[in-house]
């Protein structure tokens, strides 16, 4: 990455959903770095949350925390209305919600599967319909999902049924988009991650000691795998890509 990819972020707003721990949390560090403006994001950890900012705003950094259910519209634009009124605009959306679950079809009652939609897919388009009026004002946005490895295939797991067509419709909706809006000069992006180190076997779809031995480059991925990627889609390196899925996965399941 150039010194220019490096400064892309500079003075950028960065919306990140679910940013309190884990993945999310990871990415709003790494943005603050880079010296963008974060936005935390929490459904119910405030505490964690207003720590990460802390944290951030300790280091010269600018942060914003925001506690919204971001399955819930109304809660959805509450949160970019917040940031709105806070920053001025919105940059950069990555929705990093997304919960798991192992169960076959059969024992999946409608709740879990609303459930499912509604934090992987709803979530998705809910954040991104609400942002893009910022985003078209500046002629500049990027947008970033999470997906699964094999989702932009429809592969299917067992067990993994709701969850799987959740992320096969998240790359089918983030190309549309992403078609809709480049002439905006917003992108739309998907990364998609394997197994994670971190025990977020889920994403992927099985569990973690099951797979590290098929993974071709020997080793589960780290939440450094999947920043990197996203902030590469958020970089000017990444200026003429839209509508790609990247999986970060070590060469599993190609």
């Amino acid at each position: 990455m150039t010194a220019a990819d490096a400064e892309g972020l500079k003075g950028k707003v960065v919306l990140v959903t679910g940013s309190a721990c884990g993945l999310g949390a990871a990415l709003v560090r790494a943005a603050a770095q880079r010296r963008a403006r974060v936005v935390i994001n929490c459904r119910s950890n405030q505490k964690r949350a207003e720590a990460l900012g802390q944290e951030i705003q300790k280091h010269g950094g600018e942060a914003l925390v925001c506690r919204a259910d971001v399955t819930d519209y109304d809660q959805a634009r509450a949160l970019v209305d917040e940031t709105i009124k806070a920053f001025g605009r919105v940059d950069v959306l990555v929705n990093a919600v997304g919960v798991f679950a192992w169960k076959p079809v059969a024992d999946t009652g409608p709740e879990e599967w609303r459930a499912l939609m509604a934090s992987n897919l709803d979530s998705v388009y809910q954040m991104s319909r609400l942002v893009l009026p910022s985003m078209r004002r500046n002629h500049w946005g990027r947008i970033v999902n999470l997906g699964a490895v094999g989702s932009e295939r429809t592969e299917g797991l067992p067990k993994v049924g709701a969850y799987s067509a959740a992320k096969a419709a998240v790359v089918a909706f983030s190309k549309a988009l992403a078609l809709e809006e480049a002439r905006c000069g917003i992108t739309v992006n998907v990364v998609s991650p394997g197994v994670l180190a971190d025990g977020d076997a889920g994403r992927a779809g099985v569990e973690t000691a099951y797979a590290e031995d098929r993974i071709p480059v020997g080793r589960s991925g780290s939440p450094e795998d999947l920043v990197r990627a996203v902030l590469f889609f958020c970089s000017p390196a990444a200026d003429f890509l839209t509508g790609q899925v990247l999986a970060v996965a070590g060469g599993w399941r190609l």
